[in-house]
């Protein structure tokens, strides 16, 4: 079993940091999609209360889950609806973006069986390859747009690569903005859409042209939960909001030359002491997540992580015992680098507690 236990103060407190780093034209969209990252869609917006300008979700469902507890800003579905959802979502006002070229005509025939406009924002292609339209198909789907089914709200970018460390991945997301800020420039006069967002949690720290004139909102999730990102230290402090801990199930002591796990992939070289924890892949483990702090000792995984166990070594840790704690992620466990990934599927099983906000 895996528990967790999410500051929101911390949340609160990242996001009154971020605000006051951003300049004060800029909206800010809180991104709590797939139930705030784990940490519970709505105890964080509840925190975000006075701060968060819009919310970006991941569906339907948390949309209105938002709207049913009394949440009013704009709503923007950052996954393209399909279906009978794209009426609902237009129904109800959600701000929806453009997936692909052949979407804009579902777009304008389900507007026109509601009965009202759809809130479109227009994702420009600069590099993720995922989502959106490449420049030139995005200039013959502002010529097709039927202006009485569609209200084009906004025109976007996504940044693949502005997390990483790399020379490459630096000159990558600068070539990005600048490319997107081109075309926007190109368009002033010409496509008229009041909100224009590039930045992402990344780009907030470490690229100001991100969020430079005609760039009028960024999309901040994960440096609100308190995981920087990015080539340089963050411009100010990020207190991680998560707590995420297991027990120890077993202690062992084995000999030299001995298999641990599945597949016997890993060997022991010396007499060791392990702990076994009570949570595996169908907690959220994922490969990438390497150790636990136990005893305020970093304790490496060793053999392959399990349905609901995974061993360690705590041979230097001193005299660990069952019951004890394993800590995998909070504030006194540094995890490096792109943390969302191996943090998320955990929280998302874990039996959670909040620590509200005042």
């Amino acid at each position: 079993m895996v528990k967790a236990e999410v500051d929101l103060r911390a949340i609160r407190e990242n996001l009154l940091r971020l605000r006051d780093w951003l300049p004060k034209r800029v909206a800010l969209m809180f991104v709590v999609k797939e139930d705030a990252y784990g940490h519970g869609l709505l105890p964080v917006a509840k925190a975000a209360e006075g701060i968060a300008d819009w919310f970006g979700v991941a569906n339907v469902q948390e949309a209105f889950a938002l709207r049913k507890a009394g949440f009013n800003e704009p709503i923007f579905l950052m996954i393209p609806p399909v279906g009978g959802e794209l009426l609902v979502a237009i129904r109800a006002g959600f701000h929806i973006p453009l997936g692909d070229l052949g979407m804009l005509a579902e777009v304008e025939e389900a507007a026109r069986r509601v009965g009202k406009p759809a809130l479109l924002h227009l994702e420009i292609d600069t590099g993720m390859g995922r989502f959106g339209l490449l420049p030139e198909e995005a200039e013959k789907a502002v010529r097709l747009i039927h202006p009485k089914r569609v209200k084009l709200m906004g025109i976007f970018s996504h940044l693949s690569s502005a997390y990483g460390t790399a020379q490459e991945d630096m000159e990558f997301t600068r070539a990005q903005v600048w490319w997107f800020r081109k075309i926007l420039q190109e368009w002033e006069g010409k496509v008229e859409a009041p909100w224009k967002h590039l930045a992402n949690s990344a780009a907030v720290l470490a690229f100001h042209e991100a969020t430079a004139p005609p760039l009028n909102m960024v999309r901040v999730g994960t440096a609100a939960y308190g995981y920087p990102e990015g080539p340089a230290k963050p411009p100010v402090p990020l207190i991680p909001a998560a707590r995420v801990w297991t027990k120890v199930a077993a202690v062992r002591e084995v000999p030299a030359g001995w298999p641990v796990g599945y597949g016997r992939e890993f060997i022991t070289e010396r007499p060791s002491r392990l702990a076994v924890l009570a949570a595996g892949y169908s907690h959220g483990l994922r490969p990438e997540l390497r150790d636990a702090l136990i005893r305020e000792k970093r304790a490496p995984f060793v053999g392959k992580i399990a349905m609901d166990t995974v061993a360690c070594d705590v041979s230097e840790a001193g005299p660990v015992r069952r019951g004890e704690k394993a800590l995998l992620f909070g504030p006194e466990v540094e995890r490096p680098g792109w943390v969302c990934p191996i943090l998320v599927p955990v929280l998302l099983s874990a039996r959670r507690r909040f620590l509200q906000a005042k």
